[in-house]
């Protein structure tokens, strides 16, 4: 009677784990797919973000060098000579050209196609070397 109720028992088990263990892959598996298209998406603003800080950098510093070029020749000898002697740099608002970050995926599938067409590169070359001989 023993050996009986430990096949049931294993047999029920043996259920629950088929019932529930493939919902809970599925659902860590949406779970995990969510948690890529946060960190993903979280990059993108870290790097515009970056961008905005970088352009208004560039746009403060256009301004001192305009302040520095027009106030500094009037205040002194000095800051004349300085004024002088600078060459003023143009800056460059060009920061928010930033692509969207690749998936892993695209990083993988990216990686991939590359190999293949060095693949097919170098099959074409023994290709026509084989023809030459």
């Amino acid at each position: 009677m023993d050996g009986e109720s430990e096949s049931l028992a294993l047999r029920i088990r043996l259920f629950f784990r088929d019932l529930l263990g493939s919902r809970m892959t599925a659902h860590l598996g949406e779970e995990l797919l969510r948690l890529r298209t946060d960190f993903e998406q979280r990059l993108q603003e870290k790097d515009l973000i970056a961008a905005t800080l970088r352009e208004e950098k560039q746009l403060l510093m256009s301004k001192v060098t305009m302040y520095e070029m027009t106030i500094m020749p009037h205040a002194s000898r000095v800051g004349a000579e300085v004024v002088a002697y600078q060459k003023p740099t143009k800056p460059s608002f060009s920061f928010l050209d930033i692509p969207a970050p690749k998936s892993r995926w695209q990083v993988v599938q990216d990686e991939h196609d590359a190999q293949m067409e060095k693949e097919i590169e170098e099959d074409k070359v023994k290709a026509a070397a084989a023809a030459k001989e």
